[in-house]
């Protein structure tokens, strides 16, 4: 198997694991974090942001390895002529929703000022961020499968 056939599964793994752990920690914090902040008392406030604090490291490692590693695969499947023009359009949803999503997700973090006026879009908008990453992650999974198989990659 040639190093570039390796290089490509190992950025479609990279690629999908974080788009895993990106939308497992925005669903991990509707459903179990979002509570802890509506809960009562100081300790499950404190609680809450320290789950949410703690994700952050992982979920920014993830929206990098997310864009580093999708940048790559686009250019390389782009260059080498083989994408037809139903690929690029479902690549292009997928970059717009994918993108909006992360968008959102970095403009209703909760700053010094107006912080209670941004966390209540961050609580409302959080479904649509999610729903938004979910529609990139399974159009992903429908490019992977329409791509055609790359040659030198040893399977068939």
């Amino acid at each position: 198997m040639e190093l570039a056939a390796v290089a490509r599964i190992v950025l479609r793994v990279v690629h999908a694991v974080a788009a895993v752990v990106w939308l497992g920690g925005g669903l991990s914090y509707l459903l179990a974090v979002r509570p802890l902040r509506r809960g009562s008392g100081p300790e499950a406030l404190e609680l809450a942001q320290r789950a949410q604090e703690g994700f952050r490291r992982w979920s920014m490692a993830a929206t990098a390895l997310l864009v580093g590693s999708g940048v790559a695969l686009m250019f390389d499947r782009l260059s080498d002529g083989r994408g037809t023009g139903g690929y690029v359009a479902l690549l292009a949803v997928k970059v717009v929703a994918g993108g909006l999503a992360l968008w959102l997700a970095w403009s209703v973090r909760p700053r010094r000022a107006g912080r209670a006026r941004r966390a209540r879009w961050a609580f409302g908008s959080g479904w649509v961020i999610l729903a938004l990453g979910t529609v990139a992650y399974v159009l992903g999974v429908l490019l992977s499968v329409l791509y055609p198989p790359d040659p030198g990659a040893g399977f068939r």
